[in-house]
């Protein structure tokens, strides 16, 4: 499991960087019920829907 994926699974209110290299600012995403996405630029993190069902049980993530 790679460090992002384990301190998302490990760390409670733990959000990822901005993945896209060319933002301005590389702030922390906000989960939006289905994927991590960048407040600045709009990049959408890619985790297989597996990974996300996991991650919104653990932390009993409820998405209308």
């Amino acid at each position: 499991m790679s460090i992002v994926r384990d301190n998302l699974m490990n760390k409670p209110g733990y959000t990822p960087y901005c993945g896209n290299e060319n933002c301005k600012d590389m702030p922390r995403t906000k989960f939006d019920g289905e994927q991590f996405v960048c407040p600045c630029c709009g990049w959408r993190s890619s985790f297989e829907k597996e990974f996300i069902d996991k991650y919104k049980e653990k932390w009993n993530i409820k998405v209308d």
